[in-house]
């Protein structure tokens, strides 16, 4: 395969900045990420980007926030009870929690895989305040958390290389995620955030959608 187009596996080499030029992220070609093309499960301004590009290509796209990871949105930071928290047992700044509302009920919990993880960021829906929660500040006896996506608000540009282009399998093709375990693990553990905290099993990089 040597173009991009829906349907396809797609391996990127990438550095994304903020417009300022301040590197947020660096993932290298002995380690890219992997995605499958068309299924909206990455920013739309990158997505599009990459469409028609060539294997081995490499290219640099400014993508404004609307098209990135939309608007910062102060209705998504909460200050709740710790006793909310008591089924996840230890918490720390910098965790992600999957919040479900029921009407007046409300649940965090750990996202329990990589795609339910994806799936849950909170991006585009105004509606619905289920999604990811960060854990921004600890207080005596509540939680501030935070539903936006660490990069909304931020107009990016990201400096991409095309490390390969597969044939999907038939489950990847059925999911829209690539199906091999170790494709996601980059989710975990791969990733620096901008201010060096390291995001590990517990806590899912959340770099996509």
């Amino acid at each position: 395969m040597e173009i991009i187009q829906d349907k396809l596996k797609v391996s990127i080499a990438y550095s994304l900045k903020e417009r300022t030029g301040k590197i947020l992220e660096e993932v290298p070609a002995s380690y890219p990420f992997v995605y499958i093309h068309g299924f909206n499960n990455i920013i739309p301004g990158l997505e599009d980007a990459l469409e028609g590009r060539h294997l081995n290509e490499s290219f640099s796209v400014d993508i404004p926030f609307e098209q990135g990871y939309g608007p910062y949105r102060p209705d998504l930071v909460m200050e709740v009870p710790k006793d909310e928290l008591r089924e996840v047992g230890e918490i720390w700044l910098g965790m992600e929690l999957e919040m479900y509302m029921d009407e007046d009920v409300r649940e965090f919990q750990l996202p329990e895989t990589a795609d339910e993880f994806v799936d849950g960021l909170n991006l585009d829906d105004d509606e619905e305040s289920d999604g990811i929660y960060t854990i921004k500040e600890i207080k005596k006896d509540t939680v501030v958390v935070d539903g936006n996506h660490p990069f909304a608000g931020k107009d990016l540009t990201f400096d991409v290389t095309v490390v390969a282009i597969e044939q999907p399998s038939f489950t990847e093709l059925e999911t829209g995620y690539p199906d091999r375990e170790e494709d996601f693990d980059h989710f975990d553990d791969g990733f620096d955030g901008a201010d060096g905290e390291d995001f590990d099993d517990n806590n899912h990089n959340r770099r996509w959608r």
